[in-house]
């Protein structure tokens, strides 16, 4: 198919190039004419004519004027220079005539001219107002992909049509590019949307009530999926509104607070159970005290128990004070390692020892399997605290029942299992006790801060090594420690 034709668009010439053009057109037309008599002197101003379309076109009304002055002389010469006589005689009023004739076509050339660059400002426009919506929503499409939060847009009072980002559809579990309105011919089915323990029907929805021009701040909404899974969100809700002030549309935003809310409620937990267990020491060394007062005199096993006894509850106090030490120190990451060479199997056998007492006083006798030495380059202070929060664990869930400790080392790690039998953990459960102020459900009878498992798991992974747990509900747990043999000390915090 032949190419289609097309006017080219009229150059951008500077004033002088334009006067050149203006003079030169009638020129070339005149040298047209003289060259080719016999046939213009029929039409003698035709190529005139088309000079002066020619130059209002290239440069604009004025040298359109010009082409036209130029013309009317050239044109006036070429017939006046005829040898047919009658065209001779009429030369002046031929030119006469062209005058206001070449001042039209001047004129329209002119117009003509304009249209055609006002044609093209008008693309030029229409192009960088495209490429700037385009660029628009190629930003709002990778703002909606990369905001990490719940961003809703409706474009219609009602809110039929929602817009997501993607956090939204991924925790809506959407497909992506579902519409995830509730007010729509097709809402989703498997989550409700709940405020103060209410299911919030479809218009009371954040989003729906800014669509109609309402504005909903600080406002707490739960997610309850179909299998029983919870989210809670906090946000705001915005109305969007048309030229005449008219709401047409809305936009809300939501994070999700659920692991903040658990850590508020596990924090709040933490605290109640810190009090409880600083309370109790502080209680008996009380009444030791105050034993130890009325008694000053007396002497002998009686003031002896009483300082025995105060000795036992100050190092109670020691040891929790200690541990929340350790938590301050790891949250900020301000724990520091001193590596030495240490023989893994006499700290395991050393921290046995010292739990042999209340183990068989339970009826939970430890015994360890495994004979050093197994050396390695650790924190010996901190490997010790591993296994004094292993075996403490140990000893308070046993159910009464023996503890087996398997201490062994190997060409690169050494490994450390203690066993259990007795309450055991459920599988759901087994990643959460690693957490900080977290245990599992059948604990929450037993005293303790919730927090030795993750202290455990922290210091492992300070020396690079990795701990894991094998369990299932009323069936023992048993621990598995693994720890390089050598690890480069890390640098300072």
């Amino acid at each position: 198919m032949a190419a289609r034709f097309r006017i080219p668009d009229p150059p951008r010439l500077p004033g002088p190039a334009a006067v050149v053009v203006a003079c030169v057109l009638p020129a070339v037309a005149f040298a047209l004419a003289a060259g080719i008599p016999a046939i213009f002197e029929r039409i003698p101003f035709t190529p005139f004519f088309l000079a002066v379309a020619l130059a209002a076109w290239a440069g604009g009304f004025v040298p359109g004027l010009l082409s036209v002055a130029v013309s009317v002389g050239l044109g006036w010469a070429f017939l006046a220079g005829s040898k047919t006589a009658a065209l001779a005689e009429g030369a002046r009023l031929s030119a006469v005539v062209f005058c206001p004739f070449g001042i039209v076509v001047a004129a329209v050339g002119a117009a003509a001219r304009e249209g055609f660059r006002e044609r093209k400002r008008t693309a030029e426009t229409l192009r960088r107002s495209e490429a700037r919506e385009r660029a628009r929503a190629e930003e709002f499409e990778a703002l909606m992909r990369a905001v990490p939060a719940v961003v809703l847009i409706a474009r219609d009072p009602e809110a039929r049509e929602l817009t997501g980002s993607r956090t939204a559809t991924e925790l809506l579990r959407l497909p992506p590019g579902e519409n995830p309105s509730m007010t729509s011919g097709q809402p989703p089915r498997h989550y409700r949307i709940l405020h103060g323990g209410r299911e919030l029907p479809p218009l009371e929805l954040p989003t729906q009530r800014a669509a109609r021009g309402e504005t909903v701040d600080d406002i707490e909404v739960e997610l309850e999926f179909d299998d029983g899974t919870r989210r809670r969100l906090l946000g705001n809700a915005h109305p969007l509104f048309d030229e005449l002030g008219r709401p047409r549309g809305g936009i809300s935003a939501f994070v999700d607070v659920t692991k903040l809310a658990n850590a508020v409620r596990a924090r709040d937990d933490f605290l109640a159970i810190a009090s409880h267990e600083l309370k109790t020491p502080l209680t008996a060394l009380q009444l030791h005290v105050e034993t130890l007062v009325r008694r000053r005199g007396e002497g002998g096993a009686a003031v002896e128990r009483a300082g025995e006894a105060i000795r036992r509850q100050v190092a109670r106090l020691a040891a929790l004070v200690n541990t929340l030490l350790d938590v301050s120190r790891l949250n900020e990451s301000r724990l520091q390692l001193r590596l030495e060479p240490v023989d893994l199997a006499a700290v395991v056998h050393e921290v046995a020892g010292r739990f042999a007492a209340e183990a068989e006083h339970v009826g939970s006798p430890i015994h360890v399997e495994g004979e050093g030495p197994i050396p390695g380059l650790w924190d010996r202070l901190r490997v010790e605290q591993v296994v004094t929060n292993l075996l403490s664990n140990a000893v308070k869930y046993g159910d009464g029942k023996p503890i087996s400790v398997r201490v062994a080392g190997g060409p690169r790690t050494a490994s450390l299992v203690v066993a259990d039998q007795g309450i055991g953990i459920a599988s759901e459960e087994q990643e959460r006790i690693f957490e900080r102020f977290e245990r599992g459900g059948a604990a929450q009878g037993y005293g303790g801060l919730g927090i030795g498992l993750w202290i455990a798991r922290e210091l492992v992974a300070a020396h690079g090594g990795s701990i894991e747990v094998e369990s299932a509900a009323g069936a023992g747990a048993v621990f598995h420690v693994e720890l390089p043999l050598e690890r480069a000390a890390p640098p300072p915090a």
